[in-house]
């Protein structure tokens, strides 16, 4: 550390303690942690802190019972988080028992405090920034804090519920990840304590009628799936596999997008993208969901360069669709080319035609999106349907000025 940075610190480590003193807003302090991090990386925390006491000393300080603003105390959670993703000073930090009062019941959690998203979105960010090493595994499984995690998935903050369920994955990756990954069971059931309650969790919220919770594990696994890479995601899909395929079976099918990204992110992945389940359910998906909310995992299954061709096939019919009923709900449907043959018959029932003008520029326009990317692919589907992609582009042009309107509306 800079030897002028370093006198400063004892002032700096005042101010903030100081509910006098309140701080003029939160860049100050995002860039005060966007530093310690830095001076973390670059060298041992542990001697940051024994060089400079008045660093734990303003971490102790915030338990004490004062009238300290949620941005401070938001920002200590962090830095604590910071100092601790090193072992040595996980360990010396946890000699004073600093870390349960700061992210167990004695602190923040159990204090007014916690009322402040700030507050839950820092104790989530510290607990994200020392989970990484064995010693803190141990640590969110004794204190409770997985338990928490839960909790906040359903936070009214969408930030904080955010990045409660990052956290969530955070610590599977953890638990399961390391020198002994190898030997990791394929079967969920012989996991680690804290990967198997998470997993039960997930379990729980995938089998319940409450869309949120539904949502809420699906944002999960997504995540889980597109940011790791460990062969134990391939024991997870198939622990929770049936269960997602299961949410087909439901009416109206719950949390359409979530399962459409999730879908996606598994397609995405090379551990995963063999498993021929995967692409039964998603062919499956598009059959189940409207063409709208199929649409994005039509236009994602086009653009993977791995896929059944005949789910490709299913996929691409998908796209069409809209074409298909808007052309037709237009009298434009004569002569359409083999491509969108059939394209307006199986999943969707002539009265389910848009009845507006404005549902039929819409439905059209999202079409064409999907289209749009998929066009300059070398795997795109052959032919291109380029006369009822152009007839499509006339429909919008003329339901906006008035001179065709739908059928159905006639």
């Amino acid at each position: 550390m800079d030897p002028e940075c370093a006198q400063l610190l004892p002032a700096l480590c005042d101010v903030l303690a100081d509910p006098r003193q309140p701080v003029a807003d939160d860049t100050c302090l995002e860039k005060l942690l966007d530093w310690f991090k830095a001076v973390t990386e670059a060298g041992s925390s542990l001697l940051l802190l024994q060089d400079h006491p008045c660093l734990v000393e303003l971490l102790f300080h915030v338990l004490k019972p004062q009238d300290l603003s949620s941005r401070i105390l938001s920002f200590v959670l962090r830095l604590a988080g910071i100092f601790a993703a090193q072992e040595n000073c996980f360990q010396y930090l946890q000699q004073g028992e600093l870390l349960p009062g700061l992210f167990g019941e004695p602190g923040p959690l159990g204090a007014a405090a916690w009322a402040a998203p700030s507050v839950r979105s820092g104790w989530i960010q510290g607990l994200h920034s020392l989970a990484q090493h064995p010693s803190a595994l141990r640590f969110l499984a004794d204190s409770g804090a997985v338990d928490t995690i839960f909790s906040l998935q359903g936070d009214p903050s969408l930030f904080v519920a955010s990045a409660a369920g990052q956290l969530l994955v955070r610590v599977l990756d953890l638990a399961l990840c390391g020198p002994a990954e190898g030997h990791i069971s394929l079967q969920a059931w012989d996991w680690p304590a804290c990967a198997r309650k998470i997993v039960c969790h997930l379990e729980d919220c995938l089998r319940s009628e409450a869309t949120p919770r539904v949502t809420q594990a699906l944002h999960v696994l997504t995540t889980a799936f597109g940011h790791c890479h460990g062969l134990w995601t391939q024991g997870l899909w198939v622990q929770l596999s049936p269960l997602v395929a299961r949410l087909l079976e439901k009416d109206p099918v719950p949390a359409p997008h979530a399962l459409v990204d999730l879908l996606l992110s598994v397609a995405r992945s090379s551990m995963l993208s063999s498993d021929p389940g995967l692409w039964e359910t998603a062919a499956q998906t598009l059959s189940r969901l409207s063409p709208t909310q199929a649409g994005p995992l039509a236009a994602g299954i086009l653009k993977l360069q791995d896929c059944p061709q005949v789910l490709r096939i299913q996929a691409f019919g998908v796209l069409l669709q809209p074409l298909a009923f808007v052309l037709e709900a237009t009298a434009q449907a004569p002569g359409m080319p083999g491509l969108l043959e059939g394209a307006a018959g199986d999943l969707m029932a002539v009265d389910t035609l848009p009845p507006s003008k404005s549902a039929c520029v819409g439905l059209l326009c999202s079409a064409l999106a999907h289209l749009e990317l998929l066009q300059p692919l070398p795997q795109r589907p052959s032919p291109w349907p380029q006369a009822p992609l152009l007839a499509a582009v006339v429909a919008i042009l003329r339901l906006c000025n008035g001179s065709a309107a739908p059928n159905s509306e006639a």
